[in-house]
């Protein structure tokens, strides 16, 4: 039979046991919770996103959107409490297994990219936890957008601002951004809504959009024309490119060849051509001269090698027969001198 102080000891050892236990229970379970929360918090920056290289593109595009203090999780991502984080990184956990499919299921190391589809579609909910919809907001670029109207005929905010976060790379902001509107405003034909300037710009707004500004701006637009004619049709209709260029632009199909190329258009006004393209000759031997090395000097002095490699005919398949006379007129040859004027 024990004694009262020996059953008093038992208790107090098994009441430090219990505690000892609570407190290491107490202690892992808030170890878990700061290392998960710490795991979501490192998680949500775009650092750790462009660490794969085949989300750099759209981190890259990230950095230069008006979003840059917002992190990737807070459109991406439905919102939930701290207390919730293990869902957290469940959803990260499977966004983490799909871009490891798709780096490797990659025909070519570095070639895959994430595909729009596989990305979570971004809710009018998600943009108005920050966005207050307001009936009317002034925007930096001299706009006034009622967005009453806007949100009653679109689909969602994203059917206007699809680039807001993501912006394409070396664009003008306001024209990308000005992009989305047109896919219902227009100039021509019967367009949804009106693309005339003051229906969203009032009257002191500056039109001249920042590309225009450097001063070879009209010696350079075709680069930025060509790929993106939309840009151009914003502002401008097609008769203010042929007042200017004095023919359709960009060149019709079959320019380089046939009836209507531009031949006869060269042949008749040469200032045509020469109003975008160098006036320099050797422009034209780019195409007209097969063989003609830019980098080893112009074609009148490259071409004798050539005729005499090709012989005559090769220049008679384009210049009549006289041609060659007007430089090459031949005044005396004495035996052995071979002199020409």
């Amino acid at each position: 039979m024990s004694s009262p102080s020996s059953d008093t000891q038992d208790s107090s050892s098994r009441m430090h046991a219990i505690v000892r236990s609570t407190w290491i229970i107490i202690t892992v379970i808030v170890g878990i919770v700061v290392l998960g929360v710490g795991i979501v918090q490192v998680t949500a920056s775009p650092k750790v996103c462009s660490s794969c290289h085949e989300m750099q593109p759209a981190v890259e595009t990230w950095a230069t959107s008006s979003h840059t203090q917002v992190g990737c999780p807070a459109c991406h991502e439905e919102p939930l409490p701290w207390y919730r984080f293990p869902q957290t990184l469940a959803v990260r956990g499977v966004m983490f297994q799909r871009d490891i499919s798709v780096h490797v299921t990659s025909g070519e190391e570095g070639t895959a990219t994430i595909s729009a589809e596989t990305s979570v579609t971004i809710p009018d909910s998600r943009c108005l936890e920050c966005h207050d919809p307001s009936t009317e907001i002034s925007m930096r670029f001299g706009t006034l957008i009622d967005h009453t109207a806007h949100l009653r005929l679109n689909d969602s905010c994203v059917s206007c601002h699809a680039w807001t976060a993501h912006p394409e790379p070396d664009a003008d902001k306001a024209l990308l951004f000005m992009g989305a509107c047109f896919d219902c405003h227009g100039q021509t034909d019967v367009p949804e809504a009106s693309g005339e300037c003051g229906v969203c710009h009032p009257p002191e707004f500056e039109q001249r959009p920042v590309s225009h500004e450097p001063s070879g701006w009209q010696n350079e637009h075709g680069e930025l024309a060509k790929p993106d004619q939309q840009q151009c049709a914003m502002c401008h209709e097609e008769s203010f490119c042929l007042d200017c260029h004095g023919l359709e632009m960009p060149h019709p199909t079959g320019w380089e060849d046939g009836a209507s190329s531009h031949g006869p258009v060269a042949a008749e006004n040469r200032q045509v051509c020469t109003n975008c393209h160098p006036r320099d000759p050797d422009f034209c031997s780019m195409c007209h001269h097969d063989g003609f090395q830019p980098k080893e000097g112009p074609w009148i002095d490259q071409h004798p090698e050539l005729v005499v490699e090709r012989g005559a005919s090769f220049c008679l398949e384009c210049h009549d027969p006289l041609y060659c006379y007007d430089c090459h007129t031949i005044e005396r040859v004495e035996a052995g001198s071979g002199k020409h004027r």
